[in-house]
């Protein structure tokens, strides 16, 4: 583990549109003392070749079958000599001073172990469209596990973000293969378990949003499974039992009430689990009622909505609203679904960036 030394990891696949320009945003450093980690990622476009064109001596290409962007990501954490890691994807951009004063941060606070900045979303075409920092909570400094357990816009993209290499080599991290979206969530999930984070009110990163970004191209539904699988993985862990109710009842609302309705055998499964159980009772009956009203406008199978709307009433009898939800839907269930539908709209997904204004992308 060199000191000093800046591991920056790319995964690439098929980015032959903008590998250039990201690769030039890593030699245009003001801080000399970096390499960069290409993971060619099974490219069947020009990816290869444009990475070949670079002669620097810092610059090491390494080329695999294609296996995703977890696997791709492992392979640089297994090439890496420095003693920081630096995210760098083939379609974004470092501003010239980003690891000069990340390392600069980390060398004047050495009892925090990473380090996020501010930047920009752009466009294609490279033009500036909102500040990262505009669609975050916080910034939060010091141990902010819960505050990134709670949701995945404590940092937004990776690229702002630096760690020291040292907590992912002792604590053998990796990221998680099983994970399409979201899998640099689940990975900091697991670092800001370990240590404490800094923060920098300083823009020096582009996040580049265009059509073949896996968010965009990535089915909704499969989107939702993935980030599904972050938030159970969260649950599952020995630190998540130190949260805030409000933080578990966020956790627990998102999973069961957003991202997994349409399917509840995996609903109904989670419920039976002691991070569940282990909410209070009232806590534990508004979510299994929430959950029944989502999937009556679902049209989810009658058995699950049932059992929930049970056990809602069990847990708290002083629910009103669960009561005559119970009763409504026992009375008639079209009925009951025509009436959820005036009060309350259904859940649709939609891309975390439909807001955004993408013409220039299309």
């Amino acid at each position: 583990m060199q000191a000093g030394l800046i591991s920056v990891m790319m995964p690439a696949y098929n980015a032959e549109l903008y590998i250039n320009q990201a690769i030039k945003s890593v030699l245009g450093q003001s801080y000399p003392n970096w390499e960069l980690i290409i993971v060619d990622d099974g490219s069947t476009d020009t990816t290869a070749e444009i990475a070949a064109l670079f002669t620097d001596s810092r610059i090491k290409v390494i080329h695999q079958s294609n296996a995703g962007e977890s696997a791709a990501r492992n392979t640089a954490l297994e090439h890496m000599q420095g003693e920081f890691v630096a995210f760098l994807d083939a379609d974004d951009i470092f501003l010239p001073h980003h690891l000069e004063v990340t390392f600069n941060y980390l060398s004047a606070h050495p009892r925090r172990d990473a380090v996020f900045t501010d930047g920009h979303y752009c466009d294609r075409n490279g033009s500036r469209l909102q500040t990262l920092s505009s669609r975050r909570r916080g910034p939060f400094e010091g141990r902010i596990f819960e505050e990134v357990v709670y949701g995945s816009d404590v940092f937004g993209p990776p690229v702002c973000v630096v760690l020291r290499r040292n907590i992912i080599v002792q604590n053998k991290l990796q990221f998680d293969d099983g994970i399409t979206i979201g899998p640099d969530w689940d990975f900091l999930i697991q670092y800001s378990a370990l240590t404490d984070f800094g923060y920098l009110d300083t823009e020096t990163c582009l996040y580049r949003l265009h059509h073949d970004n896996i968010t965009f191209r990535i089915d909704l539904d499969k989107r939702a499974l993935e980030m599904a699988k972050c938030r159970e993985k969260a649950i599952k862990m020995g630190n998540f039992n130190t949260c805030t109710l409000n933080t578990k009842w966020n956790v627990f609302h998102d999973l069961l009430v957003n991202l997994l309705v349409g399917f509840p055998e995996r609903q109904s499964e989670i419920t039976q689990w002691q991070e569940f159980i282990s909410l209070p009772a009232d806590y534990r009956s508004r979510l299994l009622r929430m959950m029944a009203s989502a999937a009556i406008l679902e049209g989810t199978e009658s058995r699950y909505i049932n059992d929930w709307l049970r056990d809602s009433r069990r847990l708290n009898l002083k629910d009103w609203r669960g009561g005559l939800l119970f009763v409504l839907y026992r009375l008639s269930p079209s009925l009951c679904k025509q009436l959820l539908r005036l009060l309350k709209p259904r859940y649709s997904r939609v891309s975390p960036f439909s807001d955004m204004n993408l013409a220039t992308t299309a």
